[in-house]
């Protein structure tokens, strides 16, 4: 009797370790990011990448984890400024087609790093900020367990009394796990 309770134990786990991994995906991206305001006056387009981990809480909603790395140089020679973002959010998804389009929101910390060179040296400066984001995409089932992923998003890196906003465009994939 033991053991076949142990055995039932067993494939209870196993069907719930499963269900588990069907409903996590992670993702790659790459895009631009497009400064606006006064971030946009000193900065140039900037360029980057971005990991996500996505749990399914059912079909219409995910909850999400990211990491990232962009970059801007400065309009100016010798000015760059980098930022990793480390961000949670949500996406609620309309329709459970083939082509699933989406809303998001992320908040989370900005890692940010300034560089300005000067007369041959180099100075920077390393800081944390609050960051948010909020945006649209889809994604476009190409198999079973990959699909496209394509967004738009507005970002913001909120400092002392300012805010560096930009807009983010990423394409890539989210692959089930």
């Amino acid at each position: 009797m033991k053991q076949l309770l142990s055995v039932l134990l067993l494939a209870v786990l196993f069907t719930g370790i499963i269900n588990a991994q069907n409903k996590m995906a992670f993702g790659l991206q790459a895009g631009v990011a497009i400064p606006m305001g006064d971030f946009g006056d000193a900065f140039d387009m900037g360029f980057g990448g971005t990991g996500t981990f996505a749990y399914h809480i059912n079909p219409m909603f995910d909850v999400t984890a990211s990491v990232g790395y962009l970059t801007w140089s400065g309009k100016t020679d010798g000015y760059s400024f980098s930022s990793v973002p480390v961000l949670v959010g949500a996406r609620y998804y309309f329709g459970q087609d083939k082509f699933h389009p989406y809303v998001s929101g992320e908040l989370g910390m900005h890692f940010t790093t300034s560089e300005v060179e000067f007369l041959g040296s180099s100075f920077s400066s390393s800081d944390s900020f609050f960051g948010f984001g909020a945006g649209a995409g889809f994604l476009y089932k190409m198999g079973p367990n990959l699909d496209l992923d394509v967004n738009a998003k507005f970002n913001s890196i909120s400092s002392e009394g300012d805010a560096s906003n930009y807009i983010s465009i990423m394409a890539g994939v989210l692959i089930g796990l």
